[in-house]
């Protein structure tokens, strides 16, 4: 595994490709400044073929957005080859991952590896510790992490509304409507607490359907980047 810092790279590069990932395109229209401290926290990850990325049972602050390759989902953190050709789950292009563990402070629920069929496998990491207190706005202010917060609520209710599609009959089929949007003041603590106690909760719903059908089939709507390593490394 090869990990850089965003830094190794051209800084034009490098906004061109954030430029198509919905949090930080939308933290640099409200500061650049904020932005740029995003940017010291985030890093790319190289794979080769089935080399392990996460562990089941690893506690980080870390959340994920797999650039180019596959991923492959798995409950252990050995990947004999028949497990390794039936994984729980696939993450594909697009895909924003390690949300619900950073989100609730849990261990990680499972391993992730690069397919075995994936020569050339790109994550982009980022260390999310900055968003987690919400009193402290001493490097990152409250307009930035507002931002982040509806970014996640907004993944995951399109995320469980998937599963309601798939399965409407299920028992959570309706768990995440039940939730109560935000109504109060903009912009300001009380709606950043809101945000917050949201996401939490919808991860927890969606913690509990990945339980039950695994998270294949879910896709987040991110643009596609299959270029960007041709412009980063040019």
């Amino acid at each position: 595994m090869d990990t850089k810092p965003l830094s190794d790279y051209p800084r034009d590069a490098v906004d061109r490709l954030l430029n198509v990932i919905h949090l930080f395109r939308d933290i640099r229209a409200t500061s650049e400044w904020q932005y740029d401290v995003l940017l010291k926290r985030s890093r790319l990850v190289s794979l080769e073929q089935g080399e392990q990325l996460l562990s089941a049972g690893d506690v980080d602050q870390w959340l994920y957005f797999l650039l180019r390759g596959e991923l492959y989902v798995q409950m252990e953190a050995e990947s004999p080859a028949p497990a390794a050709d039936r994984p729980l789950a696939v993450i594909r292009p697009g895909e924003l991952f390690g949300d619900l563990s950073m989100l609730l402070a849990e261990p990680r629920s499972a391993t992730v590896v690069a397919s075995p069929a994936s020569r050339d496998t790109q994550v982009l990491g980022v260390d999310c510790t900055l968003f987690s207190d919400l009193d402290d706005f001493s490097l990152l202010h409250l307009p930035t992490k507002l931002v982040f917060y509806r970014n996640m609520v907004h993944s995951l209710r399109w995320k469980l509304e998937v599963y309601r599609s798939k399965y409407p009959e299920h028992q959570l089929a309706d768990s995440h409507r039940k939730l109560k949007l935000y109504t109060g003041p903009k912009n300001c603590r009380e709606e950043l607490v809101a945000q917050a106690d949201q996401a939490r909760a919808l991860a927890r719903i969606l913690l509990s359907w990945n339980a039950e059908f695994g998270s294949g089939e879910l896709m987040d709507d991110e643009s596609d980047m299959s270029d960007f390593l041709e412009s980063m490394l040019s």
